[in-house]
């Protein structure tokens, strides 16, 4: 039996997760199934199996999984149960929906806290069309969007100068949809994936230290 479980453990460690989920089911290890699952992707089904099982391993786990869905809702439950999870986990869960609280943990995940891309300001940028996404890192994106309003203003200033009105009219349709507006809609989306990929490793950090477990209760 043994050997079997560090078997499931070695093909965990090595990311083989279809590999981890045949063994973990044949020798009947709903934790390592459920981490199997996890692995290949399949969170959901292994947050469900995670619930069967009232260990503090497992809760430390499906609270993990909970998090890095960002299913807040039933994570915040799931803390409640005080015999597994400490005054520490609270604070960490608070530092991972950016709610930061007094305390010495707290002002050190905060102080790790990468710098965030301002969607206010990106939106100022982009009065000059492209400039917001040029702001949050989608540089070739924002010069071929500046290019193409370009290209749109001088279509819609050639067709008044020549008096062709209805092609005024069809240049800015469709330019103010495709462009205009679109560069701000497509400016706040750039923004927010900047901002995820950065804080990427600051949430990887807390799932960590939750997983764990590894600290004192707080008082």
């Amino acid at each position: 039996m043994l050997a079997d479980t560090l078997l499931v453990l070695k093909l965990l460690s090595l990311g083989d997760g279809q590999g981890a989920l045949i063994e973990a089911k044949r020798v009947g290890h709903t934790f390592y199934y459920a981490k199997a699952l996890a692995l290949k992707g399949d969170t959901l089904k292994a947050i469900n199996f995670l619930a069967r099982l009232q260990d503090c391993r497992a809760k430390r786990y499906r609270l993990v999984l909970l998090m890095a869905k960002f299913y807040l809702e039933g994570a915040e439950d799931l803390l409640r149960d005080t015999s597994c999870f400490t005054y520490r986990d609270q604070i960490l869960f608070s530092a991972y929906t950016l709610r930061f609280v007094g305390g010495p943990l707290s002002d050190s995940l905060k102080a790790q806290m990468p710098n965030l891309l301002d969607p206010s300001k990106a939106m100022v940028f982009n009065i000059l069309p492209g400039a917001g996404l040029i702001y949050a890192g989608q540089t070739w994106k924002g010069i071929k969007t500046c290019a193409a309003v370009g290209i749109g203003c001088a279509g819609i200033t050639y067709a008044l100068r020549n008096r062709h009105y209805a092609d005024a009219c069809v240049w800015v349709l469709f330019w103010q949809n495709r462009f205009l507006t679109g560069s701000y809609q497509n400016t706040l989306e750039a923004v927010w994936q900047e901002n995820r990929r950065r804080l990427q490793p600051y949430f990887q950090k807390i799932l960590r230290m939750i997983e764990e477990g590894d600290a004192q209760r707080q008082p």
